[in-house]
Formats: structure tokens, sequence, C-alpha cells
């Protein structure tokens, strides 16, 4: 179940509000009501995988109550360690296999075991709650509390990652209160607007770059098609940023207000500026529970101390990269990102001042270039890809290049969502409520003639 699809649309959603709407009243069932809505959503999206998260939901939490009782940090060390065993398992066992066979020369069975539904999400989410409780920073909770922050399903399968620290006082909070319906209105406007950057934006790229990709991992392009596939990156934001709306707003419309994703990544003028606008909540979590412990720990003598600091974003990004896929081109996408920052870093320090224009340039084209090596699937397929830039621009396709006109134009000069979002809920009324309306009956429409297009991030 996509949240871009009509089941969501017009039945779980409308039947998930009607029920907590029943509940709302009642405070020892709210939290009750919106766990078992969650796992439902993921039961009905990955029915084979739903007892994996109940399971790793009463493991994490058995962990934290004996923690609390006997004090004993190898306990939750143990827990994490079997998150990140499970998650390599899943994840990761059928490229290491492949791996292991190129070494010995030979091919090495792969497991089926298929990819359980927002498994990288969940597992960070249980992360960032023991590392916090271990350091002494998180209270324990009670069961269904710590279900609800694992399973929250407008966040469950692909983020925004929250912290415990941001969500768990929110839960059980009464939803229809005065007031309530201009809650409403700015979490059916985050939905509207996300609904409009998957699927007019991010499904209309789509449709025009998965057969040149498909193309790409077959031989050169021709024709100039490789300008077409050059703006990947544009596709991806569109995607995941319109997913993040519609998680913010499906989060209000049940009381709970989830974390900004996106701010307009790419009006950045540097690569550091750029990474603290994309993916907001995974490069908080790489930050906090990657980059500082690597490089607060001291590994090396002082007089390194700055190798171990570039050695700890080169190791982070590489992290990063090889989080988004078991592939060896996301890790050298998260490579090259690192070492973007390295040297975005030294030049900060040491090189010229540099134009705001300028750098604002060098760094959309070093986004693009790379999200060409993140979308390709092999270094062949991108070299394709780059070769077949010598050709020149395919005008020739006129209109079928909308939507690549579209998306510079929102990711450029347009506000951030939440921008948007908030200058047209700062004084609701009858037309822009009517506007709305008209909005949402287009894009239902839109689905039902283009059909669901999966989230790019649910493969991660």
């Amino acid at each position: 179940m996509l949240f871009n699809d009509y089941p969501f649309l017009l039945v779980f959603l409308p039947a998930a509000l009607l029920i907590y709407r029943l509940a709302d009243p009642y405070p020892h069932l709210r939290i009750g009501v919106q766990v078992a809505l969650s796992l439902a959503f993921y039961a009905w999206g990955s029915p084979s995988f739903i007892l994996l998260l109940i399971a790793s939901i009463a493991i994490n939490w058995l962990a934290s109550v004996v923690y609390g009782r006997v004090k004993w940090k190898a306990v939750l060390t143990l827990v994490i360690v079997l998150d990140l065993a499970v998650l390599a398992l899943f994840k990761y066992a059928n490229f290491l296999l492949a791996n292991v066979g190129l070494v010995l020369g030979t091919t090495l069975p792969a497991l089926d075991i298929g990819l359980p539904l927002g498994i990288s999400f969940f597992t960070f989410h249980h992360i960032m709650y023991l590392v916090d409780l271990k350091r002494g920073k998180a209270p324990l909770y009670a069961l269904d509390r710590y279900a609800l922050y694992i399973a929250f399903f407008p966040q469950a399968i692909a983020g925004p990652l929250a912290r415990w620290s941001e969500v768990m006082h929110q839960f059980g909070r009464q939803v229809y209160v005065p007031g309530w319906q201009r809650q409403f209105c700015i979490a059916t406007s985050f939905i509207a607007l996300g609904l409009f950057e998957k699927i007019m934006i991010a499904d209309s790229i789509a449709h025009l770059l998965d057969p040149i990709y498909a193309a790409a991992a077959h031989g050169p392009l021709p024709s100039g098609d490789a300008w077409l596939a050059f703006c990947f990156s544009f596709q991806i934001l569109f995607d995941f940023s319109g997913y993040s709306d519609i998680a913010i707003g499906l989060g209000l419309l049940f009381g709970v207000q989830l974390p900004y994703n996106f701010n307009a990544p790419l009006r950045s003028t540097n690569i550091q500026d750029f990474w603290q606008r994309w993916h907001i909540t995974l490069m908080l979590f790489l930050r906090d529970y990657v980059f500082y412990p690597l490089v607060n720990s001291r590994l090396l003598p002082r007089r390194f101390l700055p190798v171990q600091f570039f050695g700890a974003m080169l190791i982070t990004m590489a992290l990063c990269g090889l989080w988004h896929g078991a592939s060896w081109t996301f890790v050298l996408w998260g490579m090259l990102h690192g070492l973007a920052q390295v040297v975005c870093s030294l030049w900060r320090r040491y090189g010229p001042r540099c134009p705001s224009w300028l750098g604002w340039a060098l760094t959309v084209l070093f986004v693009l270039a790379t999200g060409v090596i993140f979308r390709a699937g092999s270094v062949e397929a991108a070299w394709h890809v780059f070769s077949g830039l010598l050709s020149p621009l395919p005008l020739e396709r006129g209109g079928q290049l909308w939507p690549l006109i579209a998306a510079p134009l929102f990711a450029f000069v347009l506000p951030a969502s939440q921008d948007i979002v908030a200058f047209f809920t700062r004084r609701p009324n009858v037309v822009l409520a009517g506007l709305l309306g008209v909005g949402i009956l287009a894009l239902l429409i839109q689905i039902g003639e283009r059909g669901g297009h999966e989230f790019v991030y649910f493969q991660f």
C-alpha cells in the first residue's frame, strides 16, 4: 500500500481517521488504536514481515526494560548488534555473497529472503533510542508508546527519522480540541503538496528516465538522451520530498508533528550546505551516531587529529552511500560526496572566497553528476550516460520535456514546501479551501490515469 494509491487514500486513511476520531475522547485508547492502525498498515504493505516488526519491537523494548533494572550497558549493546545483524542479513547478505564469490572466482548461491519494508528506518529508530538510553539521555517508556515510535505508519516505511525526543511526548494527545480544523487544513495542504511533487513531477520524470537508464545498462545512449538522464537528481528530490511532506501531513492528522526532511537543497552554495538541507533527519542521525563518535574517539595521536576528522567524514559518507543500497556504485557515490565535503572544508579554511553564484553552480553540477552514478546501477552504465553528454540536447522531444523544465523551477526558485504551506494556511478561507479541494480531486484523477508509482526510498 502506497501513500499515492487509491487503497490508501480512499480506504485506509478515511477508515483510520474515523476509527481514531471515535477513540480520541478516551485517553487510555489513543495510543493503542494508533499502534493497531500502524500494524494494520504495515501488514497490508508487507504481510510476510509483520511478525519480524513485532518481534523487533518486543526484543528492543524488553532490552530497555532489562537495562532499566540492572543497568548493564552490554544488554543494549547486544540488542543493537542484533538489530544491525538482522539489517545486514536482509539487506547485505547477497551483496556479501556476490563479492566473496568474486574473490573466490566462483558464484555463490543468493539467498531468497526478500527485503522487509522499512527495515532500515525502524532499525535506525531503535538505535537512536537505545544509544540515547545508554548515554543516560532517554527515559524508559511503556510498550505501547515505544511500539508507536517504531511503527507509527506515516514514518515507518521511509522516515523521516524522528528522534524519540521529538515525537514520544506527542503520542496520545487529544487531536479533536478547539482549533483542530486549522491543523487539519495544514495537514491536508502538506499531503496535497506532497502528492503534487510525487505524481506530477517525480513520476513524470521517472517515465522519461526509466527507459533511458535501462538502455544505458546495455550500451551507449543515442540522440542526446544522456542529458535527460543527467537530471535524475530532480526526480529523487521530488520523490522523497513528496513522500516526506505526505508523511508530515499524515502525522498532523493524528496529532504528531514530524520533523522536516528537506529545505530547498538545490539552492545550496556548497556541498556541506547541501547535506544540511537534503534528507536532514538521516544526516542528523549520521552526525550524532557515526561521525561524532568517530571524531571524538582517540583512534590516532593528537597531531593526526585532522586526518581522523577527515577520515571520519569519508567513512560517514561511505556508510551513507552503502545505506542507500547494497551496491558498490552507492559506496562510490557516498565516497565522492565525502571527498567533496573534505575539499569544501579545506577550501573554506585555506582557499580564496568563492562567489555564491559559482558555489551554487558547482554544487548543482556535482549533485547532478553524482546522481547519475547513484541511479545507473553500474559504473559502465554511468559512463554511457556521461559519454552521451557529447551529443546535443534532445530539443526535438518538445513538450515531453516539461517535467525537466518544471523541476528546476520548483527546485531553484519557489520556496520550500513548509514555507508554501505556512503562507497559504496563515489565513485560511473558503476560496483557498475550495482550491485545495479541486487540487486534490485533480491529483486523484491523475493517480487513476497513471497508476501508483513506488517511492524510490522504499528500496532503501
